[in-house]
């Protein structure tokens, strides 16, 4: 059997050989033709994945080493027969880390959480600890008043038709004047302009950006608008990456019913409070390598 692998996933470099032929390639290179011959396919989330790329191929796992799976045709692959993987989860504890942070350098009293799945809870708990007064709002879709109530509203929800945009001129205008934005699940779930607007106006107190429209080409004049900016690294953590490879490797053995040995997640150092206005500085110095500071990125948790 033949798997074809994004060979920007590194940690799973070497995992599959034993029991698959394995092929390593680009994202740009996959396409009908090179997957002919494929049997299973695992990816990022980089580009869209559906017809254009798998009709007419031997395809009937595809797996993807992310949270989210808004660049998988999921209509097209029901419909014939591939089955769809997502490392769901694999990340929250890490988002909530980074979200953590940024409830620290904010200091408010309350937070609004929209979204409260597997990464939205983590952050739940995080804000408990810190005594934090809770608005929680889920599913997303069900956006009520008392949600606007909070200091600070954190975005932890799915991009879909219903959720695109959904922090709008109208969401802004009904959060509290000086409230802060904190965004770290996908950019089109926040209208750049709109929070553009509703910055220069005064009338938000802050954002803090992890996740932008149109990555990795992002509108790099927002920058300055922007309390806190990261380029789509909150949940990108050495443990979050390792727990996402070990999610696609239980998925493929179960599916293709063998054994494959998980990885271990590496021991590592308590440094103390991550600090999130390093990856911000970072960032600023060179926002046109979104894609290499991101692929490149590897923090541990403090």
């Amino acid at each position: 059997m033949l798997i074809t692998l994004d060979s920007a996933i590194k940690s799973l470099h070497g995992i599959f050989e034993p029991h698959f032929a394995v092929q390593y390639l680009n994202s740009s290179d996959i396409s009908k033709e090179t997957l002919k011959d494929s049997q299973a396919l695992i990816v990022r989330s980089t580009r869209k994945y559906g017809a254009e790329t798998l009709l007419g191929t031997n395809v009937k796992f595809i797996g993807t080493v992310t949270s989210g799976f808004e660049h998988i045709d999921t209509n097209f692959c029901e419909q014939n027969g591939i089955f769809v993987a997502t490392a769901h989860g694999s990340n929250a504890k890490s988002v909530a880390e980074y979200v953590n942070s940024a409830l620290i350098e904010i200091g408010a009293s309350s937070l609004g959480i929209v979204g409260v799945g597997a990464t939205g809870d983590e952050v739940k708990k995080a804000a408990e600890k810190l005594g934090m007064k809770l608005f929680l709002c889920d599913p997303p879709k069900n956006l009520h008043d008392n949600i606007f109530e909070a200091d600070i509203i954190t975005l932890h929800c799915p991009l879909q038709k219903d959720t695109r945009h959904m922090a709008n001129d109208n969401f802004f205008k009904k959060m509290k004047k000086g409230a802060w934005l904190i965004n770290a699940a996908r950019g089109a779930v926040c209208d750049s302009e709109a929070l553009r607007r509703a910055l220069q106006s005064g009338h938000l107190g802050g954002a803090i950006i992890d996740v932008w429209e149109n990555e990795p080409n992002i509108d790099a004049t927002l920058l300055p608008l922007i309390k806190i900016a990261t380029p789509h690294i909150a949940g990108h953590s050495a443990e979050a990456k390792i727990n996402a490879a070990n999610m696609l490797i239980k998925a493929v053995g179960i599916f293709f019913k063998i054994h494959i040995e998980e990885l271990k997640i590496e021991n590592t150092t308590n440094n103390g409070l991550y600090n999130i206005h390093k990856d911000d500085a970072d960032f600023r110095k060179e926002p046109k390598k979104f894609t290499e500071i991101r692929n490149g990125y590897r923090r541990v948790y403090g």
